[in-house]
């Protein structure tokens, strides 16, 4: 069945919604197999190279070179990211979900062609700016493509399904990769991905219709308004990541502020400008407290991102200095998001109180976990720090679906497409920052400095998970303030602000 991609919501949504939980099958049957399988292969060509680029990355630096760069390889990746999955709600609703497609899977394809092509490090990072600018397009039109296609009581099972996406990429990937810079052939990590996207495209392209409409009413996108945001944006992450680089504290702290401030100013912009711009990053409420979609992005970001920084340094501790071969510091760290779809699976059928349980247990499960997985660093025990990040992993797991479900629900009439990029653009903004504010904490506490030796580098990335823990611990009272929340309103829209 074709995708009608006109201004009215699709037409498999004309099913009747209904409360009764749905069944997984409900997935790929009456119509939805072609769009599930479209979705889900456009997600997996970007979570398989995240996994095998994580992998290889120890063998890549080592041979063109930048290990002060190590995190910025990750930075690069999801602050363009964040530009695709800003741009795809705006993208899917005046060009439609084909063309959003074919621009994703271009970027992607071009930017891991760039990186098999990489001679240097700065070669390496522009190729990862187009991976992730595509990649983010095609995770933000996932769920895009949930909030129009499923029906609500399918939604939490078709973010469970793209978790499961992850899972697999997170088995399969280290694997891949771990092989591949074994054998010393890292860039054909890259190549793969070329035909992958095409298989992606082609599925695509046989499953949305064949001409899509731009809508006839409503603001068009305000390019200047569009990129002065997504500017403060990048430079506020890019203030962090330049700051951390020096390894000192003085560079450390001033790009920390200026970080900061200029996220202050984006979030300034973004509430002004609330119901007049015609382009917005992010959904009304986001990051305040004060209402459920505040609340609910806030942990979201906390979780998310406090455990993808934490697994961020450990393939290169476990192969650089336990001696460990890629394979296993690849899976080691894939061990969250194994844990993250484990989780997710066993506790997507959770409905009611069962489901607000899960969204108060996941961050506790998160915090534990990184605390677990300090100590295991300090004591040198391998399975102790398996033990703690597949802990905190399962903690994501377990909340991240129905946060994501209230998200969609809580989110004000004319911006349904907007939050609904938004949980993948929140993902990627908290990774950004996070994963920026790691490298500064690791290279502040030793990391990069030969000197210190191995103890060196073992004792900053410990330091890192303690720094991490601690953050973490402050979505556990805004997960609470997220339960109570969305009940006092009952599941409507609700005025942010």
């Amino acid at each position: 069945m074709l995708v009608d991609e006109s201004e009215e919501t699709p037409q498999i949504l004309s099913a009747p919604g209904g409360s009764a939980p749905a069944s997984w099958l409900s997935l790929f049957r009456d119509g939805y197999a072609p769009v599930s399988l479209m979705i889900a292969g456009g997600v997996a060509i970007h979570a398989l190279s995240m996994r095998v680029v994580s992998t290889a990355l120890p063998i890549v630096v080592t041979e063109i070179g930048g290990l002060r760069f190590f995190a910025w390889t990750t930075t690069v990746a999801v602050v363009t990211a964040i530009w695709g999955a800003a741009f795809a709600a705006s993208l899917v609703r005046f060009r439609g979900l084909r063309d959003a497609y074919r621009i994703g899977l271009v970027l992607f394809a071009g930017g891991s062609a760039a990186c098999a092509l990489s001679g240097n490090m700065g070669e390496f990072l522009t190729g990862r700016m187009l991976q992730g600018l595509g990649g983010g397009f095609l995770t933000a039109l996932a769920y895009a493509t949930i909030r129009r296609v499923y029906r609500e009581n399918q939604r939490t099972r078709a973010i469970v399904l793209l978790s499961g996406i992850f899972g697999a990429a997170a088995f399969t990937g280290p694997l891949f990769g771990g092989v591949l810079a074994g054998w010393g052939v890292w860039r054909w990590a890259f190549w793969i991905d070329v035909p992958l996207a095409l298989v992606v495209g082609t599925l695509a392209e046989s499953t949305l219709s064949k001409r899509t409409e731009p809508e006839a009413t409503g603001p068009g996108i305000s390019v200047g308004t569009a990129c002065a945001r997504l500017a403060l944006l990048t430079g506020s992450a890019l203030a962090v990541s330049i700051g951390s680089i020096s390894g000192d504290a003085q560079s450390s702290a001033i790009g920390l502020a200026i970080g900061a401030a200029l996220l202050f100013l984006l979030l300034c912009a973004e509430r002004e400008g609330a119901g007049t711009s015609p382009f917005r990053l992010l959904p009304s409420g986001a990051y305040r407290p004060g209402n459920v979609l505040g609340a609910v992005s806030l942990t979201m970001a906390l979780i998310a991102g406090t455990t993808t920084a934490a697994t961020l340094y450990i393939p290169y501790v476990i192969t650089e200095v336990n001696g460990y071969p890629p394979v296993v510091g690849g899976y080691l760290s894939a061990l969250m998001a194994l844990c993250w779809t484990s989780a997710a699976f066993f506790t997507a059928s959770a409905e009611g109180a069962w489901a607000e349980r899960s969204i108060l247990i996941g961050p506790q499960c998160v915090c534990l976990g990184l605390t677990l997985a300090t100590y295991a660093l300090i004591g040198g025990s391998l399975f102790l720090l398996a033990f703690g990040i597949g802990l905190s992993g399962s903690g994501v797991g377990i909340a991240w679906a129905h946060l994501g479900n209230r998200m969609m629900t809580h989110a004000k009439a004319a911006e349904h497409d907007v939050s609904s990029a938004f949980i993948s653009a929140n993902q990627l903004i908290a990774m950004t920052f996070f994963s920026a504010l790691a490298g500064m904490i690791a290279n502040l506490a030793g990391f990069a400095n030969s000197a210190l030796g191995k103890a060196g580098v073992i004792g900053s990335v410990a330091w890192l998970f303690v720094c991490l823990s601690l953050i973490s611990a402050l979505s556990i009272p805004l997960s609470i303030l997220s339960v109570r929340l969305s009940a006092s309103h009952g599941g409507k829209e609700m005025p942010q602000r």
